[in-house]
């Protein structure tokens, strides 16, 4: 396994833990919100007892952002023709 398959494979795992850790908070979220709504005159949603960091939308400076995955979209292009030119040397 080399270097980038090592780290491919860490950020999977990262991700993969991340979404189990999400699903649980937002089980435990709805659970709550079933046990309090039959003592509430109207209905809650669960959005509304409580928003977690990944379900709120930030975003300061989208130009920035759109210029950072052009840069990246480039290095990568930059790489590909490298490696063509190294296969076909």
């Amino acid at each position: 396994m080399n270097p980038k398959n090592f780290l491919n494979a860490q950020l999977g795992r990262k991700r993969l833990y991340d979404q189990d850790q999400q699903a649980e908070w937002e089980r435990a979220r709805w659970i709550a919100c079933v046990i309090i709504n039959p003592h509430l005159k109207r209905a809650i949603d669960p959005k509304k007892l409580t928003t977690f960091p990944w379900e709120r939308v930030v975003r300061k400076n989208k130009k920035k952002d759109i210029e950072k995955i052009l840069k990246e979209s480039q290095y990568q292009d930059k790489l590909n023709e490298l490696r063509k030119k190294k296969k076909d040397a």
